[in-house]
């Protein structure tokens, strides 16, 4: 007899990958923090720009799964309306967000402190799209060979995407920093 189903060995090895994630996403995100801090307001930008990449990823990997499941998508067609629109509709929230994330810590760094620094603005913005663009590919590849392989993502892909967002993340606010 099985004590562990095949659900739990696939959430527990996810999470698993999760926490390691995790852990090179801080051991990055400290190297580099000199570099992050040094423009003010990253402080109020960095949490909610991690935050960002795992729900906007995790929400594209569930539409992409229920469409799975439900027959919707088939597992080796990428090039569809239903894809397509899930794409373009996941680059809009992230131009949204990272605009008002750059808006909300430009803004507070001009009332509470009174320094204007309207790159922050830019920098989420470029950082959001590049990040966005890796996370993407990731969602789509992993979702659909989970599927053909006969796993469950909807077990998988949010850990995987939490802990790949927070590294794309920190990984494309260094990039826009040396772009901006």
């Amino acid at each position: 007899m099985n004590i562990f189903d095949e659900n739990f060995k696939e959430i527990f090895s996810a999470e698993i990958i999760s926490v390691l994630g995790g852990l090179l996403a801080g051991t990055i995100l400290a190297y580099h923090t000199d570099k992050l801090l040094f423009i003010p307001g990253m402080l109020i930008l960095l949490p909610g720009f991690l935050e960002m990449r795992g729900n906007i990823s995790g929400s594209l990997a569930s539409r992409l799964s229920s469409g799975l499941f439900l027959g919707v998508i088939k597992p080796n067609q990428f090039k569809t309306k239903i894809i397509r629109g899930n794409l373009i509709a996941s680059f809009l929230l992230v131009i949204f967000v990272s605009l008002t994330l750059g808006l909300l810590a430009y803004l507070f760094n001009y009332i509470i402190f009174k320094v204007s620094i309207p790159k922050i603005i830019l920098l989420a913005l470029i950082a959001g799209i590049i990040a966005n663009i890796i996370e993407v590919i990731l969602t789509l590849f992993f979702t659909f060979y989970l599927f053909r392989k006969g796993y469950d993502p909807n077990n998988i892909m949010g850990p995987f995407l939490t802990t790949t967002g927070d590294i794309t993340s920190i990984l494309a606010l260094l990039i826009a920093l040396v772009i901006v």
